[in-house]
């Protein structure tokens, strides 16, 4: 697969650098959520991409126009009738994509026998409203304006479908989304509840926060579970590689440098990257196999380590590229990337900048919100000097207040996800709304957005399984 092609790439690369570190050959085995996409080459299932024009500026300017929303649409388990029932999978910092079958989606349109739609956000993918990435033209690039498309969709598709089907209702419809979508779609149930009777919020941050230290302390809290020496392992790698990156005249540094295509990048752009290295097993759900990694570094140096956990975050598609300042700078548009307008919209909005944890801190402790990340977001977007006003950003979306202000909003967590403490963790006294924690060993990031299998640990599938029921129970099923 795809995985062993990037694994293949990589090894004979890394084979010259641990051969200068001087390392007997040892078999190591083992931040943006993207739902697993359908595989449009086996399905069964009739998915159809589709354009819709969307108002560029739903609020100052009309006259701006609209642009080319691309969305998808699978018709297979609807029924039609007095009573049109919808799923819509708001897609959120990334390339849109149509979940996969097996995906909660599919699964509760299935159950309820729903229509599926899957909306790309706006500047992401193919749904583009400009010419370039500049500062001027990303002002569009709000959540606010995103929420209204979601509307100003779901308020067309509610015209066609009375079009299409004489005598029925309104549609009813539920929106489901993970991590920052997760996050849309409790605001959007928040914000237009006459137009969606529920929502599924995984995962979703919807607390603004600056210094997210939280992140890392959670990061500690689950590597601590691999034994008492891996945090102790995790800071001196990440020590060591602060101090390689300053080292560039000594020629292993610089093999290494190349290998990860980090080579030219500047230290700032690398303590980001090797900071996210460790992160990267436990975001995908995957502490169990980055513990076994840690536990089998004896005898090996800190230089090997930092050079064998680079080579497996590789593995997992974590790679220096994505972090250099050079390349987020680019406002030349490219519909695979990403990186650009969500630190557009992390710096202008929501923050969530991952600093030290200062009681046991894993990445440099320079990583400060006003000694790091202030000049990182100003450096990225010179002509604002933008950086986030998190109050009022909690202001306009109530933050954890939301759910004093809300009802049929179903909030999931994982149990091992840093990102869960931008969101809500438990139920305060609103019997209108659902929080689930899923506890498990792999339990992580939008645990119940992954595909259904066989093997998953029951916590997910519970939880699973009830949000499906709920679906059901919204949509009148």
């Amino acid at each position: 697969g795809s995985e062993m092609c990037i694994r293949d790439r990589y090894k004979t690369g890394m084979m010259k650098i641990l051969v200068l570190l001087g390392l007997f050959v040892v078999a190591f085995g083992f931040i943006h959520f993207e739902i697993e996409p359908i595989d449009m080459a086996r399905t069964k299932l009739n998915v159809v991409l589709k354009r819709f024009k969307n108002l560029k500026d739903h609020f100052k300017n009309r006259r701006l126009g609209t642009f080319e929303a691309r969305y998808w649409e699978m018709a297979n388990y609807f029924k039609p009738g007095p009573n049109p029932k919808v799923i819509l999978y708001i897609c959120g910092e990334s390339q849109g994509r149509f979940p996969a079958e097996n995906t909660l989606p599919v699964l509760a349109a299935q159950k309820a026998n729903a229509m599926v739609y899957s909306l790309e956000h706006r500047f992401y993918g193919e749904s583009q409203l400009a010419a370039d990435w500049s500062e001027k033209s990303l002002e569009l690039l709000t959540f606010q304006q995103a929420l209204a498309d979601i509307a100003y969709f779901i308020e067309s598709k509610n015209f066609e479908f009375k079009k299409n089907y004489m005598h029925t209702k309104e549609p009813k419809w539920v929106v489901i989304g993970g991590s920052y979508a997760g996050a849309m779609a409790a605001w959007f149930r928040y914000k237009y509840p006459h137009l969606a009777v529920g929502a599924i919020s995984s995962s979703g941050v919807v607390n603004a926060i600056d210094d997210f230290y939280h992140y890392e302390m959670q990061v500690v809290e689950d590597v601590e579970k691999c034994g008492k020496d891996a945090v102790k392992k995790l800071k001196a790698q990440q020590d060591l590689a602060a101090k390689m990156i300053n080292n560039r005249d000594k020629k292993v540094v610089e093999d290494f440098l190349k290998m990860i295509n980090a080579e030219g990048m500047t230290s700032i752009d690398f303590l980001y990257y090797y900071a996210d290295v460790p992160v990267t097993w436990i975001q995908k759900g995957l502490r169990n196999d980055l513990c076994s990694l840690l536990n089998r570094f004896n005898g090996t140096s800190t230089l090997q380590e930092v050079v064998i956990m680079a080579w497996e975050a590789a593995i997992l598609n974590h790679t220096a590229d994505s972090y250099r300042m050079s390349m987020l700078k680019d406002t030349k548009i490219d519909s695979t990337k990403h990186s650009r307008q969500w630190y557009y919209q992390v710096c202008t909005t929501f923050g969530w900048f991952q600093t030290p944890y200062k009681k046991n801190p894993i990445r440099p402790i320079n990583m400060s919100l006003d000694e790091y990340w202030r000049p990182y977001c100003i450096a990225m977007f010179p002509g604002k000097k933008v950086f986030p006003n998190v109050n009022y950003t909690n202001h306009m979306m109530s933050g954890l207040e939301i759910e004093k202000h809300t009802s049929n909003t179903f909030f999931t967590q994982g149990s091992e996800d840093g990102w869960k403490h931008a969101g809500l963790m438990k139920k305060q006294k609103n019997d209108n709304i659902i929080v689930k924690m899923i506890t498990c060993k792999t339990c992580s990031h939008c645990a119940d957005l992954k595909p259904q299998k066989s093997d998953e640990d029951p916590a997910v599938t519970k939880v699973r399984n009830e949000e499906i029921t709920t679906i059901g129970i919204w949509l009148g099923s």
